[in-house]
């Protein structure tokens, strides 16, 4: 006796789609915009639950993840030692310098303090000058 095997077929995914979904999260990319990437057998894109489904791992993991290549990416940079496997060294020195600038203020919160002080700064009575600071348009959409 046949048995009825009649309906949609399962989803499988692929390793590719596998690694995309978690590159995908790992960026921050919402699922449901993840979905319309991920196509199921007859080309149309899954819906969340079987994204949710299928890719549990994937999406528990994406940002973690791609945080450490990041981060082991960007402290052999830093050291000047070899970059981990599928990362081209960089030798300039400029580079690695700006990397390890963005590297601090990400990761140790360090930030680059900008003090501007003029030079014989006091009015003709030999009084400090008061700073006044005009707002202009643009500091509103900032």
């Amino acid at each position: 006796m046949a048995t009825n095997t009649g309906g949609r077929p399962a989803f499988e995914p692929t390793a590719e789609q596998r690694q995309n979904v978690e590159i995908a999260v790992g960026l921050g990319i919402p699922q449901t915009d993840i979905c319309l990437m991920v196509r199921g057998p007859k080309g149309k894109p899954i819906n969340k639950r079987t994204l949710e489904k299928h890719f549990r791992h994937e999406i528990d993991t994406g940002a973690t993840n791609l945080r450490a290549q990041v981060g082991n990416f960007m402290i052999s940079v830093i050291k000047g030692s070899d970059p981990p496997p599928g990362f081209a060294p960089i030798r300039d020195e400029k580079v690695r310098g700006s990397l390890i600038e963005l590297f601090a203020a990400a990761q140790l919160n360090w930030r680059k303090t900008v003090r501007t002080e003029h030079a014989n700064a006091a009015g003709p009575d030999g009084k400090p000058l008061p700073f006044v600071y005009v707002a202009n348009k643009t500091d509103s959409k900032l």
